[in-house]
């Protein structure tokens, strides 16, 4: 399934839509709407590419099921992106990317919460704490080695 795709594109230069048109627009679900209005290609690229992996790793076919969606198949679906050894950084983007799915969908009021919220992404990678600090005699060392150069 390519959700971005399903979308239909209105081809006539007077834009009126034909009645099986509207018919086909006001069909479109929400999942899909909200895949058409991402306008940056960097963001749509990567959002497709997460959602197309939680999508694999649920079994999702068809747009309508995300509704049945809980925060259990987000938690494992996250464990298992940890297991897969992906950096933190594209664990913690690929759930943003479907916290957003899931924000749009609320809106519409397709879903009645997002089960993204409350599950815990891995610690974002930070240098802080990492470097050691330096001893006493370290310190000492390293000003006196300053104040020759001075």
């Amino acid at each position: 399934m390519n959700p971005a795709k399903s979308l239909i594109r209105i081809t006539r230069k007077n834009r009126l839509l034909t009645a099986a048109e509207f018919r086909q627009l006001a069909d479109v679900p929400a999942e899909v709407e909200w895949f058409r209005n991402l306008d940056n290609p960097h963001t749509e690229r990567a959002y497709r590419n997460a959602i197309s992996d939680f999508m694999r790793f649920t079994g999702i076919r068809r747009p309508e099921e995300f509704r049945l969606v809980t925060r259990a198949h987000v938690i494992a679906w996250r464990d298992d992106l940890v297991g897969r050894q992906l950096d933190r950084a594209t664990i913690r983007h690929r759930l943003s990317a479907l916290a957003s799915l899931f924000e749009y969908l609320c809106d519409k009021n397709a879903v009645t919460r997002n089960p993204v919220k409350g599950v815990k992404p891995p610690k974002a990678d930070t240098n802080e704490g990492r470097t050691p600090a330096l001893g006493d005699n370290q310190a000492r060392r390293l000003w006196q080695s300053r104040k020759k150069h001075h």
